[in-house]
């Protein structure tokens, strides 16, 4: 028998101390809440309470140092479930020596007034155990030349692409081999972060356990 778990949200309002239901927010989960636990536990296992304490809040689950140093009261982790499964934001300043960002230049002036901007098209992470997978499952190689690479800054233009029709049917979820990368989001409420959104227990366990060891040694 399959299992649905739903989140619900309800708001109260209270009027000379009697409450009131005012809505209901009813949302899917599909497996998330499965995953937390899995992350959860993974981080105990790891040791990862010792040096962190925990914070649970209805919307996510953060991270903070016990004994922060200067500057570093933020959270270092963030879990929260979602109905595309469970969302794990990091600090930009972990991760951002092991992503990989393409990017192409886009012409934005006329004829008259030449201009161009960088678009950034994604930010991923290639997972170290599938950069192999990656690399041979890579669909622009004429266009993006990795060399065995899987961190740094690549523009589409550096390699003659006609960068005023691109892109037009690119799609960062369809760049090489499914869980051989994870993609990278901004998170509009911790912005010093990056989120990366899975739904997959294997990708979940070498995403966290290679991120929880790292942080862990930031202390």
């Amino acid at each position: 028998m399959s299992k649905i778990i739903y989140d619900v949200i309800q708001r109260f309002e209270v009027e000379n101390g009697v409450p009131r239901l005012v809505s209901t927010n009813i949302q899917v989960i599909q497996g998330g809440e499965d995953l937390l636990s899995l992350a959860t536990s993974l981080l105990a296992q790891m040791g990862f309470y010792d040096k962190f304490e925990e914070n649970r809040t209805s919307q996510y689950i953060g991270y903070k140092f016990k004994n922060p140093k200067k500057g570093a009261k933020r959270y270092q982790l963030v879990l929260a479930t979602r109905q595309e499964g469970l969302c794990i934001s990091i600090p930009q300043d972990i991760l951002k020596p092991l992503i990989l960002e393409l990017k192409y230049y886009s012409f934005v002036g006329n004829y008259k007034d030449e201009d161009y901007e960088w678009i950034t098209l994604g930010k991923i992470l290639i997972l170290p155990n599938r950069r192999i997978d990656f690399l041979n499952t890579f669909n622009y190689t004429k266009e993006v030349k990795l060399t065995n690479k899987i961190s740094g800054t690549f523009s589409f233009d550096d390699y003659g692409y006609l960068t005023q029709e691109w892109p037009q049917d690119f799609s960062i979820k369809e760049i090489a081999i499914k869980d051989s990368y994870i993609i990278l989001n901004d998170d509009k409420l911790f912005p010093y972060t990056w989120q990366a959104c899975l739904n997959s227990s294997e990708v979940l366990e070498e995403f966290l356990s290679y991120f929880a060891k790292i942080l862990m040694e930031q202390q």
